[in-house]
């Protein structure tokens, strides 16, 4: 009984995924004060950023802070039936509605609105489609083979947003 309370509580840690990274107190913090009932965190570096790994309400989730300890992004993990049905039904309707669903993502960002991306496949081809929560179809990225398929953060000053 004691070792699985001492596992429970060891999972809430702050934990690095890499020993050698060290998390500004700032950036710990700022993930403690947006995400007060964050579990089971784990830090990385990606670029510039801080990214926590972590589960809140049984999702998992990537948030993302500069090295000044601000907010950027928010990455959750989501089922078909937590997309909105504009975004469904708009995706039922497109082209890839046929393809392979294989991973939906909801984005936050600070300033911009949210994003839903579905990930598909079909065959050796993947793309991740961003979708508006009006359903519009707002791009589509070709991530097949060893491309880059991580959602990085928003430069509002190179988006003009």
């Amino acid at each position: 009984m004691m070792f699985i309370a001492a596992m429970a509580f060891s999972a809430c840690d702050d934990d690095d995924k890499n020993d050698n990274i060290k998390v500004p107190d700032a950036v710990s913090k700022a993930l403690k004060d947006k995400y007060p009932a964050a579990m089971d965190v784990e830090w990385e570096r990606k670029g510039d950023y801080f990214v926590a790994d972590c589960w809140m309400d049984g999702r998992e989730m990537d948030v993302w802070y500069d090295v000044q300890a601000t907010w950027k992004l928010t990455e959750t993990d989501i089922l078909w039936e937590g997309l909105p049905p504009t975004v469904q039904t708009a995706f039922e309707g497109g082209e890839y509605a046929q393809w392979k669903r294989e991973d939906i993502d909801m984005l936050e960002y600070p300033v911009q609105p949210v994003q839903y991306v579905i990930e598909v496949e079909n065959g050796n081809e993947e793309y991740q489609l961003f979708y508006a929560g009006d359903g519009n179809l707002l791009q589509k990225r070709d991530v097949s083979g060893n491309k880059d398929d991580t959602h990085w953060p928003i430069d509002e000053l190179k988006t003009g947003r």
